[in-house]
């Protein structure tokens, strides 16, 4: 009988050590996960994205030697950091073709400016001119983009000039409408110009035509094109 009391009490001894043994490796493991915790980074990149609309009004008719004009409304709105452009080209402009053919005879057209050529940046003119100086007496189709409307960058003085005038003026600036093969920018909103809101900016046309044009309807499609920079 004392053997076997000797045996249970050396029994649960091991067993008092065991439990002791459990129980600290229990907590030695839970303080090491506590003390080697994880950072988390969320990270997220917000993509570019560009919605644009254009809307004219037309000419209607017009008297040989009475110039007249007509407007298009560009909208754009971007969330690009970088700014945005916009290029126009005739959809029929080329050397053997112009811009507005007559809708029965496309071989009959409306002179056309000199094509427009955009200089290398804003700040640097272009090759628009003064209506005084066409060679051609204003007997054309011509464009220019207003000074009084759009977002500033956008605008280029140095391209367009700095008045809106509807008569010979220094500093009202006109150009021909660029083919579709060398499609060119009228206006570059850079770095610095981001706005939630919506940008406007208007384009005005001129057209007069010799008392030798042909009667008739004449259509003159173009293409405007915003990209995000």
């Amino acid at each position: 009988m004392i053997e076997m009391s000797r045996i249970s009490y050396t029994e649960n001894i091991k067993l008092l050590i065991a439990s002791s043994l459990i129980a600290s490796l229990i907590f030695t493991l839970f303080y090491t996960k506590y003390a080697h915790g994880e950072a988390e980074t969320l990270t997220v990149t917000v993509q570019s994205s560009l919605s644009f609309s254009a809307a004219s009004n037309n000419f209607g008719n017009i008297t040989p030697g009475t110039a007249k004009f007509a407007t298009t409304t560009l909208s754009v709105t971007t969330n690009n950091t970088a700014g945005w452009n916009i290029v126009l080209s005739g959809d029929d402009q080329a050397t053997s073709n112009e811009v507005c053919d007559l809708d029965s005879d496309a071989s009959a057209g409306i002179t056309d400016q000199t094509e427009w050529v955009n200089g290398a940046a804003t700040t640097t003119a272009g090759n628009a001119v003064q209506i005084g100086s066409f060679a051609n007496s204003g007997d054309v189709l011509a464009f220019r983009v207003m000074s009084a409307s759009g977002t500033a960058p956008f605008r280029a003085g140095s391209w367009w000039g700095t008045t809106d005038s509807y008569t010979d003026s220094a500093t009202t600036l006109w150009a021909g409408i660029a083919s579709s093969t060398v499609s060119r920018q009228i206006g570059n909103a850079g770095t610095g110009s981001y706005s939630a809101s919506e940008h406007l900016s208007t384009v005005l046309y001129y057209l007069d035509v010799p008392a030798t044009q042909q009667t008739g309807a004449y259509s003159c499609p173009l293409t405007y094109t915003a990209t995000a920079n």
